[in-house]
């Protein structure tokens, strides 16, 4: 994640376009995006500080690392679908947790049963 802009940099900012400079000038001189400029003017405007905006923590996860493998080496054949509703997650979720674990997944039922049908049709027995 990037670091916020330094103090010293707002208070500049925010002095220079008090002082009557436009906003293009600004933007040039300090080589700063408008929407972080717009952003740091309504900031100052409605609370009269320029102090950046203290960073959350990133969100607790739903359900562990251990306890998706345990999981795994119960269900080994259980689909994403199934892992998913089994944590009360999105299968993206389980998906790209089992990734960073190289864990592999199994495909979905219906591209397997679809892969034998035509297996079957294939079939120099039939």
């Amino acid at each position: 994640m990037a670091k916020a802009y330094s103090n010293d940099l707002r208070e500049r900012v925010i002095k220079n376009y008090e002082s009557g400079i436009s906003k293009k000038e600004i933007l040039d001189i300090f080589i700063i995006s408008l929407d972080t400029l717009n952003r740091w003017i309504r900031k100052y405007k409605e609370t009269g500080s320029i102090e950046p905006y203290k960073r959350t923590k990133y969100r607790t996860k739903k359900f562990s690392d251990e306890a998706l493998l345990e999981h795994v080496l119960k269900n080994p054949s259980a689909t994403l679908e199934e892992r998913a509703m089994f944590f009360s997650v999105k299968h993206q979720s389980v998906y790209t947790r089992m990734k960073a674990l190289w864990i592999t997944r199994k495909k979905r039922f219906f591209s397997m049963k679809k892969e034998m049908r035509r297996k079957e049709m294939s079939s120099p027995l039939r």
